[in-house]
């Protein structure tokens, strides 16, 4: 019994072995990776030529990953976000099979020797003409389908809405096109449902409620370009300007009529309410120089200070007339 185990596992592992030896190993080698690269890049008349597009209509798809928020400016109307953009489409040219090189699955090239879609942010505060991606690499996978994905630290133009600051919310977006191709010839499409927020970092001063994607058209001469928004819903954490805005501007607003208590022989109404008017002037100056220079949007907190400021000057008004009254002369005085 014990020879006839021994036996059965010596077979046992000269099986395991046999099989281990004969079956081909797959492991990347930087011959086979040569291979590839001169089977898609000769320099032949028929070989790869980047400045020719892809079998068309070419569908590219494009994916907005956001890092972080880097500012939200409300004065400027300036939406500052760091991120980078995933753009993948397909090129039948460049396939290969895995079985003759190695089984290597993908390989990456320069995207200056590649054709790949000019994109441009639509609403960019900086230089229209500037594409997206600077000496970035593309990955090509052996079924012709290539992935590439240029760093994008973007300002953008965001209409703000400060009616109800600073318990206000803003919804900005970054609209992606494609730069000289119309829809029937390059096609953008979203590569996923909805923004890319697995390595976000959250902002100590904006929330971000909400996400969303839409679809739209650009027409000019009769020729219809494709455009993609991402469109980002932020909401303000107001902790720092209950403390700093509203409760000073409430405290400021009350002490405007407790010039009414001071009694008048004290002689001092009038510099009392000329420094609460000072006061209100001053967190008026300052909130309006935080706010955007345009009348589509007026902050209630404004017009609150400015009707204040108002009621100040009535106050001033009154009280100098109550401190006339008061001072008359007695042969003024009207008899009993």
């Amino acid at each position: 019994m014990i020879s006839r185990g021994f036996y059965t596992i010596r077979g046992t592992l000269f099986v395991l072995i046999c099989t281990g030896l004969l079956k081909p190993s797959a492991s990347y080698t930087v011959s086979d990776a040569n291979k590839i690269h001169k089977l898609l890049f000769n320099q032949t008349d028929e070989g790869y030529n980047k400045l020719v597009l892809p079998d068309k209509p070419v569908n590219v798809s494009a994916e907005y990953n956001l890092l972080a928020l880097n500012s939200l400016n409300v004065k400027e109307q300036i939406l500052e976000t760091t991120g980078w953009f995933t753009v993948v489409w397909n090129d039948s040219r460049l396939t290969w099979t895995k079985s003759s090189y190695g089984d290597i699955d993908y390989i990456y090239v320069p995207e200056d020797i590649v054709w790949h879609p000019k994109l441009i942010v639509q609403n960019s505060i900086l230089e229209l003409r500037k594409n997206l991606g600077a000496d970035q690499t593309v990955r090509i996978q052996h079924n012709g389908e290539l992935r590439w994905e240029p760093p994008a630290v973007l300002s953008t133009s965001c209409d703000m809405d400060v009616t109800y600051f600073p318990y206000d919310s803003q919804t900005c977006e970054i609209e992606l096109a494609i730069w000289g191709f119309p829809t029937d010839v390059v096609n953008l499409e979203f590569f996923k449902t909805h923004i890319n927020l697995e390595d976000y970092r959250p902002d100590e001063e904006w929330n971000l409620v909400a996400t969303s994607q839409e679809t739209s058209n650009l027409t000019e001469d009769e020729l219809v370009f494709s455009e993609l928004l991402f469109r980002m819903d932020f909401e303000r954490l107001y902790g720092h300007y209950l403390m700093s805005v509203i409760f000073p501007t409430i405290l400021t607003a009350i002490l405007t009529f407790v010039t009414f208590f001071l009694p008048l022989e004290s002689g001092d109404k009038i510099g009392y309410i000329l420094t609460v008017l000072l006061a209100l002037a001053v967190l008026l100056t300052l909130f309006s120089d935080t706010m955007p220079t345009t009348s589509k949007h007026t902050s209630v907190l404004v017009v609150f200070l400015t009707v204040t400021l108002g009621m100040a000057c009535l106050v001033i008004i009154f009280t100098i007339l109550i401190i006339r009254l008061f001072h008359q002369p007695e042969h003024d005085k009207a008899p009993k």
